[in-house]
């Protein structure tokens, strides 16, 4: 009686609830009701996967929430990239998929995690305060639309393509289509259920998955090391390390759109963690699942495989130590990281008969991919001296390091000098600060951008945590002087995070003041190209196909559209330069099925110095003077970002 009592109070609170918001609605409710459902039930149905896969490693609940939640999720990309494989991409299909996982996910539901948080007590409370602080404005950005540049040119861009044909095809002219995209088969799952939000939110989600392992890691080493609750010191270290985390502005930008570094990050120490528990108890479950992930965190980004390296010499350092058969364990852990990630190097093979497209090219490599590999590897400065002054630049000059949001505020530097205190930490700590040394080495020397540095900030926080707090026993001078210092710089990380995110402006769009086509008209930058789409979406047929010159942005079309990357060569650039007159390239158009021509001609002079590799000769240039007279007709022009229809 009481369970059905229970059910109806809980039914009926929730109907009143509904049918008051209709009737008198926040601004954009419904919609963002349908988003954060849909958001919640794949939730509900991650958490299920995770727990009939995982339900019997013996975590604590802050780890295992995130475990069970991040292997579901995990499950759930994998079958998308299969659906995709199979030419499956059709909403029924996902319906029905979804339909199934979610009556068994309720049938079996099973919540058996006993989730204890701190106590509330005045310093807990503020910390509560202060994560909220940074939690919410990354939330009111996950529910804005995307208008990031990579996610509009390939993390949104590829998979909305492969919506379009229902399955996933080579993609000719954006050689970000052909790097693994673990992220961008929940992104495809995300817009084929319903729109770019839900992969907003999907991407937020690791954030707070993030945090809960960074607190649950930290209470099990407590548990571990039999800490008694009068241990200040250890007991303030998954506050602390927390507080780290989600103070570095870098951690939240990202979070808020659908970039795929949030999920490198979250994948990659979940695999440091299981590998950690490994060392820790001898049971090779782990140290497989710890492969899986970091497999998995291969076929989110290219740049895990340094992770992958340092992992293996930690394996042997530690079958070494223990006297166990290296070979063995090595090749347990990289066959499971092969089995995660070969699905994407048998795409790419069977594309670009390369696995690791566009890297270890062995023959002479095209000038766009030359130019691509130049352009990762210049961010920075090169040398010794460069080498030594890399935190400095890193905190003082983050821009230099690949641009937008590469913020990390000033707390890792100042503190740097707490790492002489890591002599007397555990052996976690330790191994953490060696992966730590080992990865920024590795990074400095391939590729200096910022974001790819993200994946070691929550093993930072917990190093940075532990050496700071190890400060603070000091004296109480010291510690006066370091609690100051830490209120400066959240206060300052806090301001830099509400300055950068009135740039996008995502409160005006969440909250109603501006519609979604006001939205991108007003902040989608550089050389915004929406207006000349949004008429393209409303004049043009289905049976179009235009053709991008300049502008790679090519998300938000409704229409078969070839958009080339801004690495790749321009095609109607290619053309011209290869056309003897104008005649020539119009039939080659027209041979290609062209219709029409989106030409952004500030965006075409931006990216020609330093990305593209190509450019019109004089030749070519008197060509597309004479074409463009002879064969095109201008049908909309704002701000010299032009559509062309060509005649038939």
């Amino acid at each position: 009686m009481k369970k059905i009592l229970t059910i109806f109070i809980s039914l009926w609170t929730l109907s009143v609830i509904i049918f008051y918001l209709i009737k008198y609605p926040i601004p954009y409710f419904l919609e963002r009701a349908i988003e954060l459902s849909l958001f919640c039930l794949i939730i509900f149905i991650s958490y299920n996967i995770g727990y009939f896969l995982l339900r019997n490693f013996t975590f604590n609940a802050p780890i295992r929430i995130p475990l069970f939640i991040g292997t579901g999720l995990a499950s759930l990309s994998l079958i998308t990239f299969f659906t995709g494989v199979f030419g499956a991409l059709y909403k029924p299909v996902f319906y029905v998929i979804f339909l199934i996982l979610f009556v068994i996910s309720l049938v079996n539901f099973r919540f058996n995690i006993n989730l204890k948080l701190p106590q509330l007590s005045f310093k807990n409370l503020l910390y509560l305060t202060i994560l909220l602080m940074f939690i919410i404005p990354a939330f009111v950005g996950a529910l804005a639309p995307p208008s990031f540049y990579d996610s509009l040119v390939y993390h949104l861009s590829v998979p909305s393509q492969y919506i379009k044909n229902n399955k996933i095809f080579f993609i000719e002219s954006n050689l970000f289509a052909n790097f693994p995209q673990n992220i961008e088969m929940l992104y495809t799952m995300a817009l084929v259920l319903y729109n770019d939000t839900l992969a907003n939110l999907l991407h937020f989600l690791f954030l707070p998955l993030t945090l809960l392992l960074l607190y649950g890691s930290l209470l099990q080493e407590q548990v571990e090391s039999k800490c008694s609750s009068s241990c200040k010191e250890n007991n303030s270290v998954p506050l602390l390390a927390i507080l780290i985390f989600v103070t570095t502005p870098a951690i939240i930008l990202i979070s808020s759109g659908t970039y795929i570094d949030m999920g490198l990050t979250f994948y990659l120490f979940l695999s440091f963690i299981c590998l950690m528990e490994w060392i820790k108890n001898n049971d090779k479950r782990l140290l497989i699942l710890a492969g899986l992930f970091s497999g998995f965190s291969a076929g989110i980004k290219y740049i895990a495989i340094i992770s992958i390296f340092i992992f293996i010499f930690i394996i042997i350092y530690n079958s070494i130590k223990t006297k166990q058969n290296i070979f063995i364990l090595v090749c347990l852990f990289v066959f499971a990281n092969l089995i995660i990630i070969s699905p994407w190097l048998i795409k790419n093979y069977i594309f670009t008969k390369n696995p690791l497209f566009p890297f270890f090219i062995f023959s002479e490599a095209p000038l766009y991919i030359k130019k691509y590999l130049n352009h990762v590897a210049n961010h920075g400065s090169y040398g010794f001296a460069s080498f030594i002054g890399l935190p400095w630049d890193l905190t003082m000059a983050g821009f230099n390091f690949g641009g937008g949001f590469d913020i990390i505020g000033p707390l890792y530097l100042v503190f740097l000098p707490t790492l002489l205190f890591i002599k007397g930490t555990g052996n976690s700590i330790k191994i953490g600060v060696f992966y730590l040394i080992a990865y920024f080495v590795i990074w400095s020397l391939s590729a200096k951008v910022l974001r790819f540095l993200i994946p070691v900030f929550p093993i930072a926080a917990i190093v940075f945590s532990s050496c700071i707090l190890r400060l603070l026993n000091y004296g109480s001078v010291i510690k006066s002087i370091a609690k100051i210092i830490l209120i400066v710089i959240i206060t300052s990380n806090f301001f830099i995070l509400i300055f950068i995110q009135n740039i996008v402006s995502p409160v005006l769009y969440v909250f109603g003041n501006l519609s979604r086509d006001e939205y991108f008209t007003r902040f989608l930058r550089p050389n915004n190209p929406y207006p000349a789409i949004e008429y393209m979406n409303e004049r043009l047929t289905s049976d179009s196909k235009v053709l991008f010159v300049g502008e790679a942005r090519n998300y938000f079309t409704k229409l078969n559209t070839v958009a080339p990357s801004p690495f790749d060569p321009d095609i109607l650039t290619d053309a011209a330069n290869k056309s003897e007159n104008a005649e020539e390239l119009f039939l080659f158009l027209k041979k290609e099925g062209f219709t029409n021509i989106l030409w952004n001609y500030p965006e075409y002079e931006r990216l020609k110095n330093g990305f593209r590799p190509n450019d019109f000769t004089n030749k070519s240039s008197n060509i597309i003077d004479k074409f463009k007279n002879k064969y095109l007709n201008l049908l909309f022009n704002n701000e010299n970002i032009c559509v062309y229809g060509l005649k038939e």
